[in-house]
């Protein structure tokens, strides 16, 4: 029987990325509001088009890195960690609105940290991800 899949790393790679993605597709309604393409009667402050765009920076960082942490890529930490802070300074534009979303940007940052940390301990970073394999010596 296989051994139950440690919490962290269940939390880390499958949970996380739902969250993240699902965060990310709710970027995409700053951006619809903002080009005029939906009337979203939750957001009730203006977005200007310029706006509109910096929502959909933050929606393809923050999907991006949802893309990146299913795939265990290792650039996931920073690319985590700029999409987090992306969102967080589009969700400070329409604060009232989308408060909430800073909630998972909060727990964004801690898994980048987290896998930071992690990075060379084990499996939940994946620390041989894209490192060449250390040469065999000759045999004599």
């Amino acid at each position: 029987m296989a051994s139950p899949i440690p919490a962290p790393t269940l939390l880390l790679h499958r949970v996380l990325p739902v969250v993240v993605a699902l965060h990310g597709l709710v970027h995409l309604l700053g951006v619809a509001k903002g080009f005029g393409w939906a009337d979203i009667s939750e957001l009730r402050q203006p977005i200007s088009t310029g706006l509109a765009l910096a929502w959909l920076a933050a929606a393809v960082a923050v999907l991006g890195s949802a893309v990146l942490l299913v795939v265990q890529h290792r650039w996931w930490r920073p690319a985590l960690a700029v999409a987090a802070v992306a969102s967080q300074v589009v969700i400070t534009t329409s604060w009232s609105d989308a408060r909430a979303g800073t909630a998972v940007n909060v727990l964004m940052l801690l898994a980048a940290g987290y896998g930071l940390v992690r990075r060379e301990r084990g499996p939940l970073s994946r620390p041989d991800a894209g490192r060449r394999p250390a040469p065999t010596p000759p045999r004599r």
